[in-house]
């Protein structure tokens, strides 16, 4: 008796597939269009530009969100960007003169060609930044700057201390007059780099040697 109502189950269950087929019934699939629209809603969202750009001078934006925002050209001297998530954000040639980027996270974020005279980059992190041909001269720059590329950078008198460059590539960058006291250059690259007037105290050197004289 049980092997037969199994028999006459799997039957059913048959039929049912082949009525289903024959009146072209099919799983439902994905709307292409609904897919393509999340798609966009969710890269707007994660590359949304704040309200005051192009010209966000003096605007405080501490703490804000601006995850891999496209921010080229921006003005944003002055601007407080304590806390913000800057983290692969586009800042070519963006102007950061003066800005506050206190404990900021640019993991990643390009900022090639970009202005931060007199900026504070304090606890800031900036991991594999790119910072190429940026002005950095006066600023404050006791942060992280591991695998950062600071090619061809303007970083006269520049407040280094405590800074980490570990393995930043510094190839031809300007540090005349920076205070490097207590800075980790390990594993650094600093061919065709300009010291002149550099401040050395307890600086870790390339090669892992720590020194009170240039490395």
């Amino acid at each position: 008796m049980r092997l037969r109502t199994t028999a006459i189950l799997a039957a059913a269950a048959a039929t049912s597939i082949v009525l289903l087929a024959g009146c072209g019934g099919s799983a439902p699939e994905a709307n292409p269009s609904t897919a393509t629209s999340t798609t966009a809603v969710r890269q707007a969202a994660v590359r949304a530009r704040p309200d005051c750009y192009p010209n966000c001078q003096d605007a405080n934006l501490s703490g804000a969100n601006l995850e891999r925002a496209n921010l080229s050209g921006a003005d944003l001297e002055r601007a407080n960007l304590s806390g913000a998530d800057l983290s692969g954000a586009d800042l070519e040639r963006a102007n950061l003169s003066g800005a506050i980027l206190f404990r900021a996270n640019l993991n990643f974020a390009n900022l090639s060609g970009a202005k931060l005279f007199r900026a504070n980059l304090t606890s800031a992190n900036l991991y594999g930044a790119t910072l190429s041909n940026a002005n950095l001269s006066g600023a404050d720059f006791r942060a992280i700057f591991n695998r950062a590329d600071l090619r061809d950078a303007n970083l006269i008198g520049a407040n280094l201390t405590s800074a980490n460059l570990t393995r930043a590539n510094l190839t031809g960058a300007n540090l005349t007059g920076a205070d490097l006291t207590k800075a980790d250059l390990t594993k650094a690259d600093l061919i065709g780099v300009n010291f002149t007037g550099a401040r050395w105290s307890n600086t870790t050197c390339p090669n892992r040697t720590v020194t009170n004289i240039r490395c």
